[in-house]
């Protein structure tokens, strides 16, 4: 027979064990907890040269693609497997946006 002190171990050890399973978790459905988002925007668009060399629209959409990330990175939900899909396709289009003001 299981007593109420060894319902709350096994609670408790199979609450640990799910807390250690939620990384592996995330990291198998695509999401790669080590980003810096900062670090990957500036990979992907100069925010650290400022707006001053940048075209004035171009800038504008940066930031504007930026802020949309940032929330987006930060929402608890992951949008029926959405999420990562829409922050690459936020990089892509920093990426267009660099592309553009090189030619």
């Amino acid at each position: 027979m299981i007593t109420g002190t060894s319902w709350r171990r096994l609670a408790l050890g199979m609450g640990m064990i799910g807390l250690l399973a939620m990384p592996l978790v995330a990291r198998a459905d695509g999401f790669n907890l080590n980003v810096k988002v900062g670090a990957d925007d500036q990979a992907h668009f100069d925010f650290k040269a400022g707006a001053r060399h940048h075209h004035p629209m171009i800038w504008k959409a940066a930031l504007q693609l930026r802020n949309a990330k940032h929330t987006l990175w930060k929402a608890a939900d992951d949008f029926h497997g959405h999420k990562a899909e829409a922050l690459q396709a936020i990089n892509g289009a920093l990426d267009q946006l660099k592309v553009c003001e090189a030619q």
